[in-house]
């Protein structure tokens, strides 16, 4: 069977004013498929990879959730970043379409109801987080920061009968928002945990799906580290900030036999961006980053 690839977008702009901020959100649609009213199977990460039977995604190996006809819509979500003695306490209240309901119930999607993402202190800063879902449905989360001053909060979540979404705002905990410089760029190879991680970029474009690879090596031997375990339901997991905080892409490695690991994200467009590379092996769980340029 030739590989598939199928990538999910949500790509969120948030513009300021004085003290409002805007979102708006655009998302890749699935494919068609044929009108029934019968509920499918399909994959909550890649969700144009579909069957009529339970089975494995061929993309990501996840398994597929069984779904009625889904309904492409934004579920709004109420972000409330209350200051403590060292960081910060979230308040992620997921709202239904229309009736603006509090959500409740959500698929668990690589072992989680909800990932979070935090970014920010000049893209220092990166933290991968799942909030505990309260009683009244509320998600919560206390998160420690190096310093006060403004991050971005990156939310990915699936309600039930609903589309994967992923929701982004920059808050702050007290210093104002600022434009911090962009960081330099920096492609070189790391030695992280015994392994050394390269990028090949030969291929990245932007405005389409195209490829990035990450080459996992032993850091002594230099042989390909065969020996990854899954993190979190996937091989590997990637997030992509733009510099100003404007961009999050989360993606996942192909389920390719070549060696190293293939993410096909779409980069909205050129410019400066960080990115950090996570991995298990041997039961620690490794954080690599890179900055890059476009253009």
């Amino acid at each position: 069977m030739p590989r598939c690839r199928a990538v999910l977008l949500a790509v969120l702009t948030l513009a300021f004013s004085a003290g409002a901020a805007s979102l708006v959100s655009t998302q890749v649609p699935p494919r068609p498929q044929s009108d029934t009213n019968d509920a499918v199977y399909w994959c909550p990460m890649h969700p144009d990879q579909r069957s009529a039977t339970p089975g494995l995604c061929p993309i990501c190996r996840m398994p597929l959730v069984k779904m009625p006809p889904p309904k492409f819509a934004t579920y709004p979500v109420d972000l409330r970043a209350t200051p403590t003695t060292n960081g910060v306490r979230l308040r992620l209240t997921v709202k239904a379409p229309g009736s603006n309901a509090i959500v409740r119930r959500f698929t668990v999607v690589h072992e989680r109801p909800m990932h979070l993402f935090v970014v920010g202190d000049g893209l220092q800063f990166f933290a991968h987080e799942h909030p505990t879902q309260q009683a009244d449905g509320v998600f919560m989360l206390d998160l420690a920061l190096p310093r006060p001053g403004p991050y971005m909060a990156i939310a990915e979540f699936l309600p039930e009968q609903g589309t994967a979404q992923l929701f982004q705002q920059v808050f702050t905990t007290g210093a104002a928002t600022d434009t911090a410089p962009a960081p330099p760029v920096d492609v070189t190879p790391k030695v992280v945990d015994g392994m050394r991680v390269s990028l090949d970029l030969s291929s990245l474009k932007t405005g389409q799906a195209s490829t990035l690879v990450a080459r996992v090596e032993d850091a002594a031997s230099g042989a390909e580290v065969t020996d990854l375990e899954p993190y979190l339901g996937a091989r590997a997991h990637m997030l992509i900030v733009a510099a100003d905080l404007t961009e999050a892409i989360h993606a996942h490695p192909d389920d390719d036999p070549a060696p190293g690991l293939r993410f096909t994200p779409i980069i909205p467009r050129v410019g400066r961006y960080k990115l950090w590379i996570q991995v298990q092996r041997r039961g620690v769980v490794s954080r690599v980053p890179f900055v890059i340029e476009l253009s």
